[in-house]
């Protein structure tokens, strides 16, 4: 199914997308990874795994390192998707379309509590603080969600 939403609705409307959809909300909020597609300057998408996390306001935030294809390709094109594992047998399959950018107004991820709680575990388990992170991981990226799949 497919829930479009026009480019001009504010962010409040993906509120209401993610409300009518709790399911997907539930994912985005326990799953740890999600794949992200950019376009290169060339028109080629790019993907990648990533880790992100669903903001109060229902935006997407992930850290990415810069300079990155991710970052380049955001910086000619903001068109974004976003994709969640499915369940192995063609099911549970949600996608996100949206726009991103890279908000170099946004708090470094060593100041984000909240994205350093839900992957404390994997930065233990790479022997990684979130000081590193953030050396590392530098540009943070800013998705709103214009429609769901799945």
């Amino acid at each position: 199914m497919w829930l479009d939403v026009p480019d001009t609705k504010p962010v409040a409307y993906n509120v209401t997308m993610l409300n009518e959809h709790p399911a997907v909300r539930t994912r985005l909020h326990d799953e740890p990874i999600a794949w992200l597609t950019t376009v290169t300057a060339s028109g080629r998408p790019s993907t990648a795994p990533v880790w992100f996390y669903l903001e109060d306001d229902d935006t997407i935030t992930i850290y990415s390192r810069d300079p990155s294809v991710r970052v380049r390709s955001l910086a000619g094109n903001s068109k974004v998707t976003l994709h969640l594992e499915g369940n192995g047998m063609g099911g549970a399959i949600v996608v996100l379309n949206g726009d991103a950018v890279v908000d170099k107004q946004m708090k470094g991820v060593a100041s984000h509590t909240a994205y350093v709680a839900k992957y404390q575990k994997f930065l233990e388990g790479n022997s990684w603080t979130p000081e590193w992170f953030e050396e590392n991981y530098p540009a943070p990226i800013r998705m709103t969600i214009n429609s769901i799949v799945g």
